[in-house]
């Protein structure tokens, strides 16, 4: 059975709703240093405090102070990385992320990289109120409704991307961004069926609109 995370990192969180639903989810609710900033505003008391500590505020150290606070300060890695090899190291093999997005455009870019960085160790999936993205690997499927609206994001040059269960099939070509991208693409049967021979692609499921 998969172990599952929940980080909250120091971007823009989804709404309480979606958030309150992915905790139910997890064994366990971890705050990337300013997260926990996150966590106090709404109410959410995590179970570790990871990060270099640059970003909490005297507040949340002082209404957390009984959690466990992990500090380092290496400043090779983002906080978000430190959070997540931490979940690692802690056994947790899923691992979902809200606060990777909004703020700043260069924070949320970079968050991205963490997607195949830490795979096979931990699937990360990054999650906002308007979806979820997550690591394709060499080979990922999944069920959908017909009508879903998924984007294939390639990270750097994808070659041999071959697609089964969307409208605008792929067969063997390749994905770069600045070149041709995935994006917009509709489900038409499920499961969907994605492989890649080369490169690193994403997966982005747009949530439906409620």
């Amino acid at each position: 059975m998969p172990k599952q995370a929940l980080i909250i990192a120091n971007g823009d969180p989804p709404q309480k709703k979606r958030l309150a639903l992915l905790i139910k989810r997890a064994g366990a609710v971890i705050c990337a240093d300013g997260g926990a900033n996150t966590a106090l505003k709404m109410g959410i008391t995590p179970d570790a405090i990871v990060g270099d500590l640059d970003s909490i505020r005297a507040e949340a150290l002082v209404k957390f102070r009984r959690v466990a606070i992990y500090e380092d300060g290496n400043d090779e890695t983002t906080d978000l990385e430190k959070a997540i090899t931490w979940a690692i190291r802690s056994k947790f093999d899923h691992i979902t992320v809200v606060g990777a997005s909004g703020k700043r455009l260069d924070h949320t870019l970079g968050n991205l990289g963490v997607l195949p960085k830490f795979y096979p160790d931990a699937i990360v999936t990054l999650v906002d109120d308007s979806g979820e993205i997550c690591y394709v690997g060499r080979e990922y499927s999944f069920e959908a409704k017909k009508g879903d609206v998924v984007s294939l994001i390639p990270l750097n040059r994808c070659e041999g991307v071959y697609t089964t269960g969307l409208k605008y099939a792929l067969e063997g070509e390749a994905l770069e961004l600045g070149v041709r991208e995935g994006t917009s693409n509709v489900v038409v049967t499920s499961p969907v069926s994605i492989k890649v021979k080369k490169g690193h692609l994403l997966l982005f499921k747009i949530f439906a609109r409620s």
